[in-house]
Parts: C-alpha cells; structure tokens; sequence
C-alpha cells in the first residue's frame, strides 16, 4: 500500500482515500499520541526534552506510519488515558483492551493486542526470599495506581494485603526503592520487566497462576478506516519479524520473549469493535 503527498494535505494511504476531503482523519498532518514517560521499557522519557524511548513508541510509530501521519507525543497518566483519546488522539500507553472502556460515554475504540502480559510483583531483591508468589503478600504494602486494572485484580488476588496507592508505575518504584511504606509493586509482568531491567536493585516475580492483560491502541470510535489501516499494518508488521527484532532489543532481560506476542488472529479478534463508525 503506497503513500503520497499531496500539498495542504500531508501523507496519507492512496488505499484509503481518493482526496483530501473532510473526512480523512485525522485532518492534520500530525496524529497526537499520549504515551507513558515514566516506563522504562514501556514508554519514557528522561527529562522534558530526552528522546521517547519504549516499545509502546515503536508501536505508536507504527500507527502513526499507517495513518500517513507524523507522531506527536504527549504524556498521559494512567486515569487519563480513556479521556485523552480525543478527534485526532490516538493512547499507546500499556493500555489494556477491556470491556469497560469499550462502552460508555468515553467509549473508545482499539487495535490490538500489540503485547500480552500476565500480573506480576515488583520487589527488591533483598526481600525476594520471602515473596515467591501472590500469597506471600499477605499484610505487605503493596502498590497500585488509579485508572489501572491493576487494583481490581489486586483485590482478588492477594489475600489482605495493605494499600499502598502511588500516583503512577514510577511513583510506586520510587516509592519500593526508597522504602517509602512500599513492600511491592503489583501490576502487568512486561511494565515491571522494564522497571527491573533498568534497576538490579529490582526483581520481577510471577505468580503461579493469572489472567492475560491484552495492550491496544486506543483511538476515537467513528474512524472505521482508520482503525483497519492501522490494524493491517500492525499484522504485517508482527508477520515481517520486525515486532521481534523491536522487542528484542528493549527487553533483552526477557528470554522466554515470544510469551509477550499475540496471534494475528487475537488482532483480528479485538480490534475495530466499532462496527458503525466510519471515517
């Protein structure tokens, strides 16, 4: 599928569309995405000016390239991320494909998965003797953060552990770290990996037994086309071994990596739910 430009218009998909006319989406030649800055592995940032690194900025350029559209990105905090997703915003942010945020008045839609991931604990190595699993936080202090699936599957899975509430991922680490009222981090494996590759001090432990969390990008409902464009490029860059080579080299701590990559048949399953909307 090839791309031209087009004066006053940008780049777009010659597929997708026959001109510059009001529909196309976004209408800018820029697509804002909101991403996660202070991920490591994920989606950072080292200072307001340091490069977006992570593989959810791979991903979001891999988005952006399918729309015909140059990125800019902008921070969003994890109880954000639903509302940013505005008319020209798409949210690559280890954000999970739930049904709750497919329904609604801030309903939006998704292509994905483009990462899978069990919970997992975060923990200093010095204490990691003691937690080998979900049941050995019991009377911990264990950290979650708002608008997170994280805190939901806390409460079931861990038997009265004490709430140690961060303001986002890095705040929580900061706060393991320091020793600062936190015993543990409790969230997705592959969020905790980048935390851990990026400080030894940090161990990730997986617990026995969990549910899959499926990480999409988030866009507007009512862009049909847009989301397929996007939905087949991800596909095809999962085909060309480009997912690997790109995964590979951000988590190179990981060795049973191929644990974190979905099907292109789980693509077509959850992507573009929104059936009505086109544009």
């Amino acid at each position: 599928m090839s791309r031209i430009a087009l004066a006053g218009c940008g780049l777009f998909f010659l597929a997708a569309t026959s001109g510059c006319g009001s529909d196309e989406w976004p209408a800018t030649e820029e697509v804002h995405i909101g991403v996660k800055v202070d991920q490591p592995g994920t989606g950072y940032r080292n200072g307001t000016y340091g490069a977006y690194t992570g593989f959810d900025i791979r991903i979001a350029y891999m988005a952006a390239g399918a729309l015909g559209k140059e990125p800019k990105f902008f921070a969003v905090p994890s109880d954000e991320r639903q509302t940013a997703v505005g008319r020209d915003n798409l949210v690559v942010a280890t954000f999970s494909i739930i049904d709750d945020r497919l329904i609604g008045k801030s309903a939006v839609d998704f292509v994905g998965p483009y990462a899978m991931t069990h919970s997992g604990i975060l923990v200093r190595k010095a204490d990691r003797p003691g937690i080998r699993d979900v049941s050995d936080l019991k009377d911990k202090r264990v950290c979650t953060w708002p608008g997170t699936t994280s805190g939901v599957t806390a409460s079931r899975a861990i038997p009265k552990y004490l709430t140690a509430e961060g303001s986002d991922a890095g705040d929580c680490v900061r706060k393991l770290t320091k020793k600062q009222g936190v015993d543990a981090v409790f969230t997705d494996t592959l969020l905790l990996q980048g935390f851990a590759q990026e400080d030894k001090s940090l161990e990730v432990v997986k617990p026995k037994s969990g549910t899959f969390q499926y990480y999409g990008i988030a866009l507007p409902k009512g862009h049909r086309d847009g989301c397929e464009e996007i939905k087949e490029e991800l596909k095809r860059y999962m085909n060309s071994g480009k997912w690997d080579i790109d995964f590979a080299s951000i988590f190179h701590s990981i060795n049973k990596k191929g644990d974190y990559k979905p099907t292109t048949e789980q693509v077509d399953k959850y992507s573009c739910q929104d059936k009505v909307g086109r544009g």
